[in-house]
């Protein structure tokens, strides 16, 4: 599975929907350098990633689908001064991971969430992208 990377210059909207063409029943919700959650697909324009994160000389971060939710979730924080995290949509809500999902590859908690009834979020919820 090829990567997918996190450049300053990729809108938000972009980004989900690169990692929804990866991992169709996971999101990423985004949190400014503030702590505030990015409501991205309100917004008009959307915001790049440059724009949100705090460490504005940051370099690309890049994932692959055998990287732990944990290690990506951390070291994106560690990258760019500010969190995300990855939720899935079940039934109309949404539901982020949880510490005990941490240890679970991106492809594993994706393969679990869509055993729990999660949605495929590029035709269920297309204003994400």
């Amino acid at each position: 599975m090829a990567e997918i990377s996190f450049t300053g210059n990729k809108m938000l909207k972009s980004i989900n929907r690169e990692w929804c063409t990866k991992f169709p029943y996971l999101f990423l919700s985004f949190f400014d350098a503030d702590g505030n959650n990015i409501h991205y697909w309100k917004l008009d324009p959307c915001p790049t990633h440059a724009s949100i994160r705090k460490a504005k000389n940051a370099e690309d971060l890049s994932t692959n689908a055998s990287m732990n939710v944990g290690t990506f979730e951390s070291r994106y924080e560690a990258a760019f001064g500010c969190k995300v995290e990855i939720y899935y949509i079940k039934n109309g809500r949404g539901y982020r991971s949880l510490d005990e999902n941490n240890s679970k590859t991106l492809n594993e908690y994706n393969e679990y969430v869509k055993g729990l009834g999660a949605s495929e979020l590029i035709t269920s919820n297309p204003e994400l992208f």
